[in-house]
């Protein structure tokens, strides 16, 4: 489902949420009813879905390969069995299907049935609150989820004993609870996509983390049981967040402003943690209109469609119609109908069309951009808080991209190497942990970083041929180290010219500066002075100059200290 298009999960997703299918095409719109159940499966490598989307999936698992050697051994068994007699083995599940099928129908006349305590539902807001699921619908997904276990449980018991799960014979009428187990287990089928995982749970081991939370969730069970009991005279007074935040750790929730405080178990780190640099509000980085037709879909830039979706723009006259403008048609054929009906056949058609009337719609979407981040990680960056000004640059950048819906990779370059820290991705979460870990050192190699970031753009478009690249370059410039043995400022400006004739848009930051600097020398003698720190020429000026892209100085966007920009932007002003 990652794959898919935004807006065919939303519409897939709305029509299994209300029951009705709603098709809308030129103006026409029909409506059936539609009762489904969604199952999509992903691969969070290939990108992550917008956490939007994600939080309308209900439930979730994991699906990991086998490691057991019997157990893949029966997998190719079973398969050889079933290649070489499909009835029998058809046959042999059979008795296997027919008894889970009794459960399900079973499960379903007990639903109706089936209560949840008022200390089962202070338990399921706990732990929703604990897990920083956001929004509501976390917590009613765990209620049906834990009552439909409740339900299976009891009826599996009827259809094997004809009793309750406690020996008894269950009535019609008879009312079940929902247990602390069907909290559990519907707690982790519902929060596993939805919960921001502590730093430091588990240890990396899931099978830890899972025995974590299974702790964690008896003690939220043990203040739960508290708090109904209490509550019982005035309930109007109780409030589930304050119980969370009253925890031995002082754990809180996200407040309004997205920050939350350390908890008792691995400290959850807020925006000003997380990133030592400071965040502060970036121009919008604003591209030229797209000339090319793409198929791709995003919010950036605008670009011709080559399928049928996007903003009916224009009509224009074509060999092939694919996507009849109808207005643009009958426009063309009004002033031939007087012609055509005197030559055609009386009682004919009142509206009269030839091939030549046809017109193609012209439709403009928003584009993705695929981001590359190329950070200078070398010694150099360290100076006068450099770094972290970069990381508080860049995620406010990341932010612009998520809302813009585009894909980002980070590439940095440091010692004598550029590496790919992150892949084109979707999941701005995932870069924002990748550039956590980024630290500085070594020497620049300028040249290595910038072929790096080519090369990747160079991959991405020979796998989607609709991708607009951007290169956003943060350095001070100062590279000295070479790549093809000459001077490491010229072979710099090489690449960046290079990457201009590709028409692949730059925007170079330069974490010394503030200003644009002054007016250029010429080639011969600006990689000594830049190589030995002359600042009479900017090398990131020039770069951006060469690659035909845009110059900013990393300070002119901060408009302030680093540390009163955390505090300004996590105040909201």
């Amino acid at each position: 489902v990652n794959l898919l298009d935004d807006h065919l999960v939303d519409v897939l997703l709305d029509a299994a949420a209300m029951g009705v299918n709603i098709v809308e095409r030129e103006g026409i719109s029909v409506m059936h009813p539609s009762r489904f159940i969604l199952v999509g499966t992903m691969n969070p490598e290939e990108g992550d879905l917008r956490p939007q989307l994600l939080d309308r999936f209900g439930l979730c698992v994991d699906v990991v390969g086998l490691r057991s050697v019997d157990e893949r051994v029966a997998v190719m068994e079973r398969d050889i069995a079933q290649q070489a007699d499909p009835v029998s083995q058809r046959g042999s599940s059979q008795e296997g299907e027919d008894r889970l099928r009794a459960i399900i129908v079973k499960a379903q006349e007990l639903l109706p049935l089936v209560e949840v305590p008022a200390e089962m539902r202070w338990l399921i807001a706990l732990a929703c609150i604990d897990s920083g699921a956001l929004g509501h619908r976390a917590d009613l997904v765990v209620s049906r989820a834990a009552q439909t276990l409740c339900a299976l449980r009891e009826a599996e018991a009827v259809v094997e004993l004809g009793t309750s799960a406690e020996g008894e014979a269950v009535s019609p009428t008879q009312s079940l609870s929902v247990t602390l187990e069907d909290i559990t287990v519907a707690a982790e089928l519902a929060l596993r996509h939805r919960r921001r995982e502590r730093p430091a749970e588990g240890g990396g081991n899931p099978s830890a983390a899972a025995e974590q939370r299974r702790d964690r969730m008896e003690e939220l069970a043990e203040q739960a049981r508290e708090a109904a009991t209490s509550a019982e005279g005035e309930p109007e007074d109780s409030d589930p967040s304050s119980l969370a935040d009253d925890q031995d750790g002082g754990e809180s929730v996200a407040d309004q402003g997205g920050t939350e405080a350390a908890g008792q178990e691995g400290t959850r780190l807020g925006v000003a943690q997380l990133f030592e640099g400071e965040l502060f509000p970036v121009r919008s980085i604003k591209l030229p209109r797209d000339r090319k037709s793409r198929a791709a879909s995003g919010k950036r830039s605008s670009s011709e469609s080559r399928d049928k979706r996007g903003r009916y723009v224009r009509a224009v006259l074509t060999e092939r119609t694919t996507d009849v403008a109808f207005d643009a048609t009958l426009r063309a054929a009004a002033p031939h109908q007087p012609r055509r009906r005197a030559e055609a056949p009386a009682g004919g058609p009142a509206l009269r069309l030839e091939r030549q009337d046809l017109r193609q719609k012209v439709r403009r979407r928003r584009t993705g951009t695929l981001i590359v981040f190329v950070v200078d990680a070398s010694a150099s960056m360290d100076a006068e808080q450099r770094m972290q000004a970069t990381k508080g640059a860049v995620l406010s950048l990341l932010r612009d991209a998520y809302v813009r819906r585009d894909k980002v990779a980070l590439v940095v370059f440091s010692g004598r190497i550029a590496r790919v820290a992150l892949s084109p991705t979707s999941s701005v979460d995932l870069a924002e942990a990748r550039l956590q870990r980024l630290t500085v050192g070594g020497t620049t190699p300028l040249t290595h970083g910038l072929v790096a970031g080519l090369k990747l753009v160079r991959t991405e478009r020979l796998r989607d041929s609709n991708v607009y690249p951007l290169i956003v370059l943060i350095s001070d410039g100062r590279g000295n180290i070479s790549l093809f043995g000459e001077e490491p400022l010229v072979e710099a400006q090489r690449i960046a010219e290079q990457i201009g004739h590709e028409h692949i848009r730059t925007l170079v930051i330069d974490s010394s500066r503030d200003t644009a600097g002054a007016q250029l020398p010429g080639a011969g003698v600006l990689a000594p002075q830049a190589m030995f720190g002359g600042f009479g020429f900017n090398a990131c000026l020039d770069l951006a100059e060469r690659s035909g892209g845009e110059y900013l100085g990393l300070y002119d966007l901060s408009q302030g200290a680093i540390v009163a920009g955390v505090e300004k932007t996590l105040r909201g002003r």
